[in-house]
């Protein structure tokens, strides 16, 4: 069932460097003693679990063994980590946590399951852990996706954020110039939409040369779709995590739906290709615009082809623009028996040398301000980083936060896609409200 590796580290340290624990007890619990201490070279050492996903054995194990092991040589505390594939570790959280299972002490959680397992009694309260303090050295967007119902159950790793690539060479080849533009003066959605027809006039007239002018990475999913109706205002759910109602029947998802709806019936946005495809077409040299993640100059075979700038914003609303967010999380299983040490871990894998490390390792967008303000202000930091850096702190948008994400998101993503092939907007968000009030009637308090 799994792809999994286990690292027998001894490794507390390095699973809290992955987790990013900070490195004392309970916040305003000085009473007790510290954990670390105790464990350091003392009959009272503690081994973790800590359960994560990981793309591969080798190549996961080479980015966290560093930061297990530092943690280790700093606290004696061990880690056992083991790696799954991203659906199977949803399954071994499930299936462990329900049952009451203590044999991990700390898992990561994809962003969207946070709320999910916070209601369902899998995530032990990390708000004894955390001060306010604390708290306040993350940007707004990342700390608040990990709380739910005003408790905080995770704390981030790092986070995503969203910017504009563009095609230099097929631009070149168009004639095209790019305006200046930075955080304050940005494109907006309808020149980009403008700049691209244009591109496709001159360099695909006819269609035969299957060139996209501008569409999204991960098209017709909510993660990355719904910052166009969050940039005009919308929100993402209500504000009881339950219902579409007053959400996407309103005038930004309307507005923003038809918007896009319109980009696909002008030739300028795709049909026929998938999330899983749409950004192959731009590393091959097929699309002239995409907004996609930080990822995306890694995936090319020349970083002199592409070019990034800021996220748009609409037209009349400047001053909403939105970029979509989210990543990987650490949690505290309720059901460990370490729960003091397992905080330590996650502290230190969130906060202090352990996301250093992480950070400098991995190269995700970080939620911690400071790591955002050490990279705006770094002279050698590549401009995509810094683009990536102010987004997040000023422009992020969390996903929406509710137990039912894999039902929202099984909607909506198909109302995305249906809009996409033409449907009526208003009728296919109407339709979407009835599916999800279904969907999530169980749930309903």
């Amino acid at each position: 069932m799994k792809t999994r590796k286990v690292l027998a580290l001894t490794v507390s340290a390095a699973m809290i460097a992955t987790l990013g624990l900070a490195g004392c007890g309970k916040s305003g619990d000085s009473g007790k003693s510290d954990s670390k201490t105790e464990a350091k070279g003392g009959s009272d050492s503690v081994t973790l679990k800590w359960v994560s996903q990981g793309p591969g054995e080798d190549s996961w194990e080479g980015l966290t063994k560093p930061i297990l092991e530092e943690y280790e040589k700093e606290t004696g505390v061990h880690i056992d980590a083991e790696f799954y594939s991203f659906n199977d570790l949803f399954e071994v959280i499930e299936t462990k946590a329900a049952a009451g299972n203590a044999d991990f002490d700390v898992m990561s959680v994809d962003v969207t399951y946070i709320a999910k397992y916070g209601t369902s009694g899998y995530l032990e309260p990390l708000d004894q852990y955390f001060s306010d303090e604390d708290k306040a050295k993350w940007d707004d967007a990342s700390y608040q996706a990990g709380v739910w119902e005003d408790t905080m159950y995770a704390a981030p790793e790092n986070t995503s954020t969203q910017e504009l690539y563009y095609n230099k060479t097929l631009l070149d080849k168009a004639g095209i110039t790019i305006p200046e533009n930075d955080e304050n003066n940005r494109l907006t959605y309808e020149q980009v939409a403008d700049l691209a027809k244009q591109g496709l006039e001159k360099l695909d007239p006819d269609g035969t040369q299957g060139l996209i002018g501008f569409d999204f990475q991960q098209v017709s999913r909510v993660y990355q779709m719904n910052m166009l109706a969050n940039a005009m205002g919308g929100k993402n759910i209500s504000d009881d995590g339950y219902s579409l109602d007053g959400v996407v029947n309103t005038e930004p998802w309307i507005n923003a739906m038809t918007w896009y709806q319109g980009l696909v019936n002008d030739g300028i946005a795709s049909k026929g290709y998938d999330a899983d495809q749409l950004g192959d077409q731009f590393y091959a040299g097929k699309m002239l615009f995409m907004v996609g993640g930080t990822w995306t100059p890694s995936s090319m075979k020349a970083d002199d082809e592409i070019g990034y700038t800021y996220a748009p914003c609409f037209e009349g609303y400047e001053d909403k623009a939105a970029t979509s967010t989210g990543s990987w999380y650490f949690g505290i299983n309720s059901n460990s028996k370490n729960k003091d040490a397992a905080a330590d871990f996650i502290k230190w894998f969130t906060l202090e040398k352990g996301s250093d490390m992480w950070l400098e390792i991995n190269g995700d967008v970080p939620s911690r301000l400071d790591k955002q303000d050490e990279i705006k202000n770094d002279p050698e930091a590549s401009m995509d980083m810094k683009i990536a850096a102010y987004e997040a702190a000023n422009t992020a948008v969390p996903r929406a936060v509710t137990p039912v994400f894999g039902e929202y998101s099984t909607v909506l993503d198909q109302a995305w896609e249906d809009v996409r092939n033409g449907a009526d907007v208003k009728e296919t968000l109407d339709n979407a409200i009835e599916q999800f009030e279904s969907a999530v009637a169980a749930y309903k308090k």
